[in-house]
């Protein structure tokens, strides 16, 4: 897990590529079996959606943050295409290059891909999630991301006005990007 000293980057779900290899194993261990936990031996339950494309587990993701939020009492995010866009290229040079953080290899991180896209902003989060066969890949990443405190503050986090969700898939596996900006 990263810092949270710059408020412009959250928590990421698994650690970043600087981490040793053994902990990043570890960890991915850990969240597997988590993962086959939660769904109950990896088939997923009888009544939860399947869903097998990226398109489908972005606007589902997207649905589950704002769901969470109008729960909280929190407004609503306004889909922004151009932050969905930015997120999906973050997830897809994640899953291509074969890291998985809030920063490329080159150091380059969230601060970084919104001003190279003219995104202004004077306050942004990011979430991701790792997600591997799962019948309902956008509701174990929500499900996951809600239960760290650190995750759930950035969803939940009132400053937020525009958000987009990016997700590449290999397979059964999801990366899965959350953008959210204040203006």
């Amino acid at each position: 897990m990263t810092s949270r000293s710059r408020p412009v980057e959250a928590i990421a779900l698994l650690p970043d590529h600087s981490a040793p290899w053994w902990l990043t194993l570890r960890f991915l261990l850990l969240l597997a079996a988590a993962s086959v936990a939660a769904c109950g031996g990896g088939s997923g339950s009888p009544t939860d959606p399947i869903v097998g494309n990226a398109a489908a587990v972005e606007s589902q993701s997207f649905q589950l943050i704002n769901s969470a939020r109008g729960q909280e009492g929190v407004g609503l995010l306004a889909l922004d295409n151009e932050l969905s866009r930015i997120a999906r290229a973050h997830s897809e040079e994640m899953r291509d290059r074969g890291f998985f953080g809030h920063r490329n290899p080159e150091g380059n991180g969230l601060r970084s891909r919104l001003k190279a896209n003219g995104v202004s902003f004077s306050s942004a989060g990011e979430n991701l999630a790792l997600v591997n066969d799962s019948s309902n890949p956008a509701g174990l990443a929500h499900q996951q991301l809600m239960a760290s405190p650190e995750h759930r503050d950035v969803m939940l986090a009132g400053r937020f006005v525009r958000g987009g969700v990016g997700v590449a898939q290999s397979g059964s596996n999801f990366w899965i990007t959350q953008i959210y900006v204040k203006p």
